[in-house]
């Protein structure tokens, strides 16, 4: 079933207040589309995309190729998560799991024929790691059958995943579903999983008193590296056109360039919009997709 949203900040203006029916933080989606050369950043236009759900939950944006989005959103049953599809063209809303649980980190699976989530079970505690087919979206496939604590993960082949698993020291493991089998890398990362164009895994590393840093681990080769440390207080980073990075603090958007930076610069501050506390980020050919919390 689809329904159509718009992007009217005028509407975001008028339905600003905290959901009060729900543990689930209230959340929004937003979009810029720019334009930069290195640090130089021109805003070209900031789209509110979630204004299906303006006092729930929406959350976790995963890219479909250009145009598509999966979030998590409670827009269905407020408290419960399902995955919905945005359509950023025609600016349509599918729903796309119906499952009695809740159903987080949404990112299609690697050939393409259906998605993957992490499942928050009827307990409230037991996260497990699911697979749904295109074909039917309101039945899937708990994958990983020994794995019951994944937080968070990304797809690094047809047959691995990268995990985030709980509890506290988070830890980063590499998963194969076929053979069931899991590698433990290191402990205290942050949630934040990512690929870059090399095929290394690229995550955030808790050293010590909150000092975190952005890492590379050689899939092949087992090496990691330091690449940068991370913003004061945020986790989530995203890899943009030419291996760069952005993150994000508060309003404000940051910018480093692995092969020629010595720090984080600022390139944009999006608090006149009223997006104040960005957190995830999701990236497509001159669009960023932030989630901003209430």
């Amino acid at each position: 079933m689809k329904t159509y949203f718009f992007s009217s900040l005028a509407f975001f203006i008028l339905m600003m207040s905290q959901s009060a029916w729900t543990q689930l933080p209230a959340t929004d989606i937003y979009m810029i589309n720019y334009s930069n050369v290195d640090t130089q950043f021109n805003l070209k236009k900031v789209s509110y995309l979630s204004a299906f759900n303006p006092l729930g939950y929406n959350n976790q944006p995963f890219f479909i190729g250009l145009d598509q989005l999966y979030i998590s959103s409670d827009m269905y049953s407020l408290g419960k998560p399902e995955v919905l599809k945005l359509d950023l063209y025609s600016q349509s809303l599918e729903r796309i799991t119906m499952s009695d649980e809740s159903d987080f980190s949404p990112s299609p699976l690697p050939n393409g024929a259906g998605l993957s989530t992490v499942r928050i079970e009827k307990d409230g505690s037991t996260q497990t790691f699911w697979a749904y087919d295109d074909r039917n979206f309101s039945v899937g496939a708990r994958l990983l059958e020994a794995v019951s604590n994944i937080g968070y993960y990304l797809w690094l082949s047809d047959d691995e995943i990268a995990m985030f698993t709980l509890p506290e020291p988070f830890t980063l493991s590499i998963a194969n579903i076929k053979t069931e089998t899991t590698k433990v890398i290191i402990d205290n990362i942050g949630r934040c999983l990512k690929q870059d164009d090399d095929g290394n895994l690229l995550f955030t590393h808790l050293i010590s008193n909150g000092q975190r840093y952005i890492k590379s681990y050689d899939l092949d080769s087992g090496k990691m590296n330091v690449i940068c440390q991370a913003l004061e207080g945020s986790e989530d980073f995203e890899i943009i056109a030419g291996g760069a990075m952005v993150m994000a603090k508060g309003s404000k958007l940051f910018y480093f360039d692995p092969n020629v930076s010595t720090s984080w610069t600022e390139v944009l501050d999006l608090s006149r919009f009223g997006i104040n506390n960005i957190s995830r980020l999701a990236y497509s050919r001159g669009r960023i997709i932030m989630v901003n919390t209430k």
